[in-house]
C-alpha cells in the first residue's frame, strides 16, 4: 500500500511540475464548434398552456473564441464567445437563416498540465441570444422573425496539444442547456404584441469543437 501511494503521489507531482500552462499564462482557443440539440417548444396564454409541447431537433454551426488567464497552474478563468447558425427544419414554413450567439464566463481545471499537452474540464456560464427567421406561405409569402434570450449553462472537457512553444491545436467535447424565452416577434416586418404569451424553447445539446491553440506569457 505504501508503495502504491508513493507511485500515485509521485505521478501527481510530475503532472504538476511539467507545466504546459504556468501561473500567469494566457491561453486562447479559436476554431469550429458543431452541435446537435434536442428541443422542446411550449406556449402559455395568460398563464395557461396551449396545446402539447412540440419536440424536435436542431443543429448549430459556430465560430468559437475563448481566452483564459491561469490564476493557478491548475486553474484558469476567462471568457467564451460563440456565434453562427442555428439549423432547423420548421413545419409549414421555409427556414430563412437563423442566428445564435453565446457570451459566457469560463472556468477550467487541469488534471493534466504538461509542456506539450494539457487536459481540461470546465464550465461556462453566461447569456445566449437566438434569432429565428421563417417564411410562411398561404397564397402569398410573408416573413416572420422570432427573437429569443436565455441564460447559458455549459460543461466541457478537452485538450490542447502544443507542437511549438506558442502554437498548437485543441479538441473538445461539451454539453449546453438553454431555456429560451421569446422576447420579440415580428410578422411581415411589424412587431406583434406578445405580452399575454409565454413562449419557450428549451434546448439541450452535445458539442464537438476543434481549432487552433495559442499561449502567451508562459
Amino acid at each position: 500500500m505504501k508503495t502504491l501511494l508513493l507511485i500515485v503521489f509521485t505521478g501527481i507531482g510530475f503532472l504538476f511540475h511539467a507545466q504546459g500552462l504556468n501561473q500567469g499564462a494566457i491561453s486562447t482557443n479559436l476554431g469550429y464548434d458543431g452541435g446537435i440539440h434536442g428541443t422542446v417548444y411550449t406556449q402559455k396564454h395568460n398563464g395557461n398552456s396551449t396545446g402539447t409541447p412540440d419536440t424536435s431537433a436542431a443543429a448549430t454551426s459556430l465560430f468559437r473564441l475563448n481566452a483564459h488567464y491561469s490564476i493557478f497552474k491548475w486553474m484558469s478563468a476567462g471568457f467564451d464567445l460563440r456565434t453562427g447558425k442555428y439549423i432547423e427544419n420548421p413545419d409549414n414554413a421555409q427556414a430563412a437563416g437563423n442566428k445564435i450567439s453565446v457570451l459566457a464566463f469560463g472556468l477550467r481545471l487541469y488534471p493534466v498540465n504538461k509542456d506539450k499537452f494539457t487536459w481540461f474540464v470546465g464550465t461556462t456560464l453566461g447569456t445566449s441570444g437566438l434569432e429565428i427567421n421563417r417564411i410562411y406561405t398561404f397564397g402569398f409569402s410573408f416573413p416572420a422573425r422570432f427573437v429569443l434570450r436565455a441564460p447559458h449553462l455549459g460543461l466541457e472537457t478537452g485538450f490542447n496539444w502544443y507542437f511549438s512553444k506558442y502554437i498548437g491545436m485543441n479538441f473538445g467535447l461539451g454539453y449546453t442547456s438553454h431555456n429560451f424565452l421569446l422576447k420579440e416577434y415580428y410578422l411581415n416586418g411589424t412587431k406583434q404584441d406578445i405580452s399575454n404569451y409565454e413562449n419557450r424553447l428549451k434546448t439541450k445539446g452535445i458539442h464537438l469543437n476543434i481549432g487552433l491553440s495559442l499561449r502567451f506569457n508562459n
